[in-house]
């Protein structure tokens, strides 16, 4: 449990606000499960009763960051595959379709943090 005052962080992967609706499906399936709630996270957080809600936008971090792990993984296919099995192409394929989503805005990864109430 969070102390009255402390500090919480996260990230999560969102649909931009102001994703166009032809974009919107096509963004949802390329995502996470979740990245289809459509109340921003700034409300939710302040919902929850956070105060001093900071949102900070690091998909370009994020994007860096999957590119490695996917090139990581490719780079040791030989050793992953037989440990996976037909997983490890499940995953490579979800790698890069939420690269390519962010890449092309369709995926953001957020930062938020807030102050707990108290």
């Amino acid at each position: 449990m969070l102390k009255p005052g402390g500090r919480t962080a996260f990230t999560t992967i969102v649909l931009p606000e102001d994703l166009a609706k032809s974009d919107h499906r096509r963004a949802a399936r390329m995502g996470p499960r979740a990245v289809t709630t459509t109340r921003p996270m700034e409300a939710l957080t302040r919902a929850a009763g956070f105060a001093e809600v900071e949102v900070t936008d690091v998909t370009a971090a994020f994007i860096t960051t999957a590119q490695a792990w996917f090139s990581a993984f490719a780079e040791r296919d030989g050793e992953l595959r037989p440990l996976l099995g037909g997983e490890y192409d499940e995953r490579q394929k979800g790698r890069r379709e939420m690269i390519e989503a962010a890449r092309g805005g369709l995926l953001q990864r957020l930062l938020i943090s807030g102050t707990a109430p108290g």
